[in-house]
């Protein structure tokens, strides 16, 4: 009888043995995408004003100065509508305030300086859902269109998340300023006189002969 006992004792602590086990293994799981994979789902009514277009989402934060993330940044700027490239120099960037790491007002990504023109800029979110419902640790590139009249910022509809941006100015000429517009303006000046006077010209040699 005893030695039934100690049987099924035997096989009832072999039994929990592997039952604990079991649970403490973890199960496998796929191993995740590389940063910069585009896993898609970027939306560019997340902004406003609405951007013009958007590139990713892109896995991970590759708003970095590494080889591989300005590879993939440079990747993301070439797959905009449009022919963007961006020269790689992360340094350059960051030296003129262009990579940015707190919102203002609650959620502006405030440039601090007027852009022109066509603007590129990519954020990083630790945990953003778009509207296809999609959630994670991604990166996104909005093109804008800030035309002649320009913007400070942009206003992040949902900063749930937010990290940091970069400020990719595709534009840098903008509007000229208004010293610029007084020498084109004295050129012109110069050019209609000088036109005048050729005329004038022409037109003495034309009754003197």
């Amino acid at each position: 009888m005893n030695m039934m006992k100690n049987a099924w004792r035997s096989i009832a602590i072999a039994g929990i043995s592997a039952a604990i086990a079991l649970t403490a293994t973890p199960a496998l799981a796929t191993a995740p995408p590389p940063d910069g994979t585009n896993i898609g789902g970027c939306d560019s009514t997340l902004v406003t004003p609405d951007a013009t277009a958007c590139a990713g989402y892109y896995t991970g934060n590759i708003l970095d100065g590494s080889s591989t993330d300005i590879l993939n940044q440079q990747n993301a700027i070439a797959s905009l509508p449009g022919p963007f490239t961006w020269d790689g120099n992360w340094t350059g960037l960051v030296n003129a305030g262009d990579v940015i790491t707190t919102l203002t007002n609650t959620n502006q990504i405030n440039f601090g300086t007027t852009l022109f023109g066509q603007t590129i800029i990519g954020a990083h979110f630790g945990n953003i859902q778009d509207t296809l419902g999609n959630t994670g640790n991604v990166s996104v590139f909005w093109l804008f269109d800030f035309g002649t009249t320009g913007a400070n910022y942009v206003t992040l509809d949902n900063t749930r998340g937010f990290s940091n941006a970069a400020l990719y100015n595709t534009d840098p000429r903008g509007v000229p300023e208004p010293s610029t517009w007084a020498m084109m303006l004295l050129g012109f000046g110069a050019a209609g006189v000088a036109m005048r006077r050729s005329r004038r010209k022409t037109q003495l040699v034309s009754q003197l002969a």
